[in-house]
């Protein structure tokens, strides 16, 4: 019978208590983060498996000799399952955990533990080894053999993965994967300890600790340097998911690597296009690729197609290695159509009237001023008309300013079906309009002013029961020489009508010299 080892079984205890308080801690501040799972197993398993041991060798009252010897197993089987789980959720291999792989794992500790108890009935575990005044288990059946081959096939495993991610990542990622492989490497190290017979322990296994020397490794990982809480965003979730597109081009302007939102652009079908030449890849573009075929670094707004039906926020960034030599270029390009028909719906809201939806007396000056520009410098006419709403202030002071307000709308509506679409028209003033007659001379805008009267003399406004026939006054004036300019043109229309509301309103006058002396 071996005797009692107090010093053992106290050192088992406090790390079986240290692994269990850090199991809560996971449980208690990371339990929904990736990988928490696998960690709370694994450091439950680890304390567990100490505490057991512990029991063992402290000689606690069991229902046989072995007992607390045997039950270790419960915890010392998961603890590779839960390495394994914990290595690959940290790796983004997260999707391998399905039900089917994790029942997998979990029938291989189910089953040794049951021949380990069920032994007398088979001998696969023990193997016909006695297994009375033994501390530890090391000469035994196929079983326990097959399982230490197991079990290190699944440390090695994480530890490969691990190696993998570590050197991937950077900053305090790798500092996280750091200390969690110093933890790992603590129960392959204390193999070779155990087999060269250097153990602290005769006639004890010591793996217990070292597997719980990593766990607290885990810990001070936690603790020290947030794991589980601050982790490495996955490639395919920065880069997969994204809504922009995403190309990497070699130095030679061939195609290297590409994201699904550039895929479904270039080729819906999903053909790859990987090794393919930029120029190839992106034939429907290829005024964009001329424009860019040596850029290594850009950001510009592009538009697609003539006149414009998409824009594209594009930008080049150049890569070099770690010896600063140009080795690619990384584009991304984002679609802001939308975007630029919102600018552009905003751009007409702020230039129009929100009464009659005709453009406002800004931006008409504007329009008016390039026009004029213009029609100078490749001598075309130009003319205006400008238009008084005759008797407004009687309808507001009769049926009130509700019906003015949709007398003047009506009035906008007539004059813009009697326009051009290269026409403009705008409200100048309160019952003041204004429209440009872009490539147009005297006679054809006095020909259009006609036309709006009549219009207007066929549509009486309708107030309740009552019809009031609208009538208009205006005024047309038109480039005559080199030097005119806005105020000279916006000058004589003016002139012009005021003149035809001097005369009596409902007409039209167009401006000729006779009118020079009027409002001067």
């Amino acid at each position: 019978m071996i005797p009692p080892n107090y010093i053992y079984s106290t050192a088992l205890m406090v790390a079986g208590l240290i692994c269990l308080l850090t199991g809560l801690l996971v449980v208690q501040t990371r339990r929904n983060a990736l990988g928490a799972i696998p960690l709370m197993i694994l450091m439950f398993s680890l304390s567990w498996w100490d505490i057991t041991y512990s029991l063992f060798w402290a000689k606690a009252p069991a229902p046989f000799p072995n007992f607390w010897l045997y039950i270790t197993y419960i915890g010392a089987m998961t603890v590779p399952e839960a390495l394994l789980a914990f290595a690959m959720q940290l790796s983004g291999l997260q999707d391998w955990l399905k039900w089917p792989f994790i029942t997998a794992l979990c029938a291989e500790p189910i089953a040794v533990v049951a021949l380990l108890f069920t032994d007398p009935w088979h001998g696969l575990f023990f193997g016909g080894k006695d297994t009375q005044n033994i501390g530890m288990i090391l000469a035994s059946g196929p079983v326990y053999w097959a399982n230490i081959i197991f079990s290190y096939i699944l440390v090695l495993i994480s530890c490969i993965l691990l190696v993998r991610r570590f050197l991937r990542t950077s900053g305090i990622y790798r500092w996280q994967l750091g200390v969690i492989l110093i933890g790992i490497a603590i129960p392959w190290l204390n193999s070779f300890i155990f087999i060269f017979g250097l153990s602290p322990f005769p006639n004890a296994d010591n793996t217990p600790l070292s597997f719980t020397i990593g766990g607290l490794a885990f810990a001070y990982a936690l603790l020290r340097y947030r794991l589980l809480d601050i982790l490495p965003i996955a490639r395919h979730v920065l880069i997969e998911n994204m809504n922009d597109g995403v190309m990497v081009l070699d130095a030679h302007n061939r195609l290297v690597d590409i994201n699904p939102a550039a895929q479904q652009v270039i080729d819906p079908s999903g053909k790859s296009w990987i090794g393919e030449s930029v120029e190839k890849a992106l034939s429907a573009w290829s005024e964009v690729v001329n424009a860019f075929h040596d850029v290594k670094e850009a950001h510009v707004e592009v538009p697609l197609g003539d006149p414009p039906r998409n824009y594209l926020d594009l930008k080049i960034s150049p890569l070099h290695d770690a010896h600063h030599n140009f080795i690619g270029r990384l584009v991304v390009w984002r679609d802001i159509t939308p975007l630029k028909e919102a600018q552009s719906e905003l751009q007409e809201l702020a230039a129009k009237d929100v009464l009659t939806n005709a453009f406002n007396r800004r931006h008409f000056l504007n329009v008016l001023n390039r026009e004029v520009h213009r029609a100078d410098r490749f001598d075309h006419p130009l003319a205006i008309i400008l238009l008084d709403f005759d008797h407004l202030k009687h309808i507001n002071d009769t049926f009130g300013h509700l019906a003015g307000d949709e007398a003047l709308k009506t009035f906008a509506d007539i004059c813009r079906k009697n326009i051009r679409e290269v026409d403009l028209l705008a409200r100048f003033g309160g019952d003041e309009f204004v429209v440009l007659l872009p490539e147009s001379d005297m006679d054809q805008a006095r020909l259009i002013a006609e036309r709006m009267c009549q219009e207007l003399a066929q549509s009486p406004f309708e107030v309740g029961a009552k019809r009031i026939l609208l009538t208009v006054s205006m005024g047309i004036a038109s480039l005559v020489g080199d030097r005119d300019t806005v105020e000279t043109l916006m000058h004589r229309a003016d002139q012009a009508l005021y003149a035809a509301k001097e005369s009596g309103r409902n007409r039209i006058v167009v401006w000729d010299e006779s009118l020079l002396t009027l409002k001067n």
